[in-house]
């Protein structure tokens, strides 16, 4: 569900009209120093890829690349993505707000380079012969890196969907990040319940509450469809959902050699403590032999 479209892409400006009926509703409202109303909300996301990926620290011109790359209907992170591949393929210098602005008409004008940056980070990273491209599955990875976070990283390698931390967030895991220990029990046991909370419509961030508030779910589902389901419900739910993806998967020509990360996060160290990416490809493989 992408968290209602705000977590990865749509137009976020419309979320309190499109969030009518959520309790939480989730979004900031960005406004400049004068008061001007830029963009809302301006999300973790966004300021890590159209942020820091891109060496860019002021937040009001990540602020109006939010707002430019949600009018156009694409989604931050991989818009993101896309222009710190351009950076390392010299189309812009990294830090460099105006810049990134103009590839973004690129894409507004419906240029080849523009068609080519709105296709994405793998669509970039091929036209450029960039091969530190952050993407599994064609879809570009989030503001966590999966060498230092390597559950995430097993979220990524091995979710239906791609490189996606909403299909299974592991940083709440209260485990050795940076050991490969226990990295597929934890991204399991979170894509399942992602998976469970997406079929049932409910938002990621009131998978909170409902973690707090054991057999509330039970409890909502029988209450209203009077089904008769148990405790177990989330992960029945998430189970089935996942298999009926992986099987999905394998009719489109997916395989195992697609469940990785990119070879460079195995071998090309991440500071400040140098780790790559070394969750066994057999532990990989296996995670959804349920």
């Amino acid at each position: 569900m992408r968290e209602l479209m705000l977590e990865r892409g749509g137009d976020s400006d419309t979320s309190h009209a499109c969030m009518s009926g959520c309790i939480i509703r989730c979004s900031n409202c960005f406004a400049s120093a004068t008061g001007e109303l830029i963009v809302s909300p301006v999300e973790f996301e966004t300021i890590g890829l159209v942020g820091s990926n891109l060496g860019i620290d002021n937040l009001d011109d990540i602020a109006r690349l939010n707002w430019e790359i949600n009018d156009l209907g694409l989604d931050t992170i991989e818009v993101g993505a896309a222009l710190g591949v351009a950076a390392e393929g010299g189309l812009l210098e990294f830090g460099d707000a105006d810049r990134a602005m103009k590839l973004l008409h690129e894409i507004r004008s419906g240029t080849t380079l523009g068609k080519i940056l709105g296709n994405g980070v793998v669509a970039t990273g091929s036209h450029l012969n960039v091969e530190r491209v952050a993407a599994v599955k064609g879809q570009a990875m989030s503001a966590y890196d999966p060498r230092a976070i390597k559950g995430n990283g097993v979220t990524y390698a091995t979710s239906p969907q791609g490189a996606d931390h909403t299909c299974g967030n592991c940083i709440r895991a209260e485990i050795d990040h940076l050991s490969p220990e226990g990295q597929v029990e934890v991204s399991r046991d979170n894509q399942i319940k992602m998976a469970g909370y997406d079929t049932l419509g409910a938002c990621l961030f009131g998978g909170f509450g409902f973690a707090s508030a054991p057999g509330a779910l039970r409890d909502l589902i029988n209450g209203r469809y009077g089904w008769g389901v148990d405790d177990n419900v989330l992960y029945d739910l998430g189970k089935i959902t996942l298999d009926l993806e992986i099987e999905f998967n394998h009719a489109a020509g997916f395989g195992p050699e697609d469940n990785r990360l990119p070879d460079w996060m195995q071998t090309e160290k991440l500071p400040p403590f140098d780790t790559v990416f070394d969750v066994p490809n057999e532990q990989l493989d296996s995670i959804f032999d349920w």
